[in-house]
């Protein structure tokens, strides 16, 4: 049970939130959660050879490189799908005629509401990037059985991004995805769906 809800910090993006509890045992204790304003988006594009564009970038509350499909938050009132455009769009130039939603997700239950949704984006045309001024962004093209192998051994750590790998694996061998984009993706000798 809550008995007191206190914010010692909020900005544009988040509130963080110290909540005074009664625990199911009756002793008294804190509950920390951050608040999040915005919807997570995030769109992996996958090309006509099964190769997946991804974007590099220095993670200030990690302290390391990493790298991830193009994500962002969904500014308030704009739909997801329009956010996964912008955010492919600015972050590698590309646009895509066609996007499936493939995975919807709570991104650290125990300390926060975030929640995201994940985009598949094919069918991609080329074009000129427009990174954020705050962001310093590399690309880079693989295809996707190395990007599958770098999320099955940790290279690729990002949440939404090992998510959206895994998930956009298990629709091609499962058959959930058009065959020629499923065989592109898996190779020759793994195209067929089970």
């Amino acid at each position: 049970m809550v008995t007191e809800i206190t914010r010692p910090f909020e900005n544009a993006w988040l509130t963080i939130e110290s909540n005074a509890v009664i625990h199911p045992d009756g002793k008294p204790g804190t509950y920390g959660v951050v608040r999040v304003r915005r919807l997570a988006v995030g769109v992996l594009p996958i090309d006509e050879k099964g190769c997946v564009h991804l974007v590099g970038q220095w993670r200030f509350p990690l302290g390391r490189y990493s790298w991830e499909m193009p994500e962002g938050g969904a500014e308030p009132g704009e739909a997801a799908l329009d956010c996964a455009r912008r955010e492919l769009e600015e972050e590698t130039g590309l646009s895509a005629r066609a996007y499936l939603p493939i995975l919807e997700m709570d991104l650290s239950n125990s300390l926060t509401d975030e929640q995201a949704i994940l985009y598949l984006a094919t069918d991609l045309t080329p074009g000129e990037p427009k990174p954020e001024g705050t962001e310093v962004l590399k690309r880079r093209r693989a295809p996707f059985a190395e990007v599958l192998a770098r999320v099955a051994d940790g290279r690729i750590r990002d949440a939404m991004t090992v998510a959206a790998v895994l998930r956009a694996h298990h629709m091609a061998v499962t058959g959930q995805l058009p065959a020629a984009l499923a065989g592109a993706m898996l190779g020759p000798s793994q195209g067929e769906p089970t």
